[in-house]
């Protein structure tokens, strides 16, 4: 397989395009703050439910990712491919990593 320069490039931006939907996420209760609907948007409670069913979240971006794209181009599948290196990195290890953080502190804070 040759990695020409338009592989590489779908291949970053499909990176960079699931990398920011993942930031969007961890910003959303400003984002709801600013539209006026924090009410019903809660980011601890959705980050929470998908780290409690990380399969379906797995199956749900990249049902997502090339049911946008396709798999007739090589571009478009090299474009998912790199959302969906970013979405199994996030699921199955950034966020275990952040929520065992997250124990941890507020175990020392108990402690004090």
């Amino acid at each position: 397989m040759n990695l020409t320069p338009t592989t590489k490039g779908a291949f970053l931006a499909g990176v960079l395009l699931w990398c920011l939907m993942w930031l969007s996420l961890f910003k959303a209760d400003e984002i709801a703050e600013l539209g006026g609907i924090q009410r019903w948007m809660n980011s601890k409670r959705v980050l929470g439910w998908i780290r409690e069913h990380k399969s379906t979240t797995l199956l749900s971006t990249e049902l997502i990712n090339y049911g946008t794209h396709g798999i007739g181009d090589a571009e478009s599948v090299t474009f998912a491919a790199g959302g969906t290196l970013v979405n199994t990195l996030v699921i199955y290890v950034l966020l275990p990593l952040l929520n065992r953080a997250t124990r941890d502190n507020t175990r020392r804070n108990l402690q004090f």
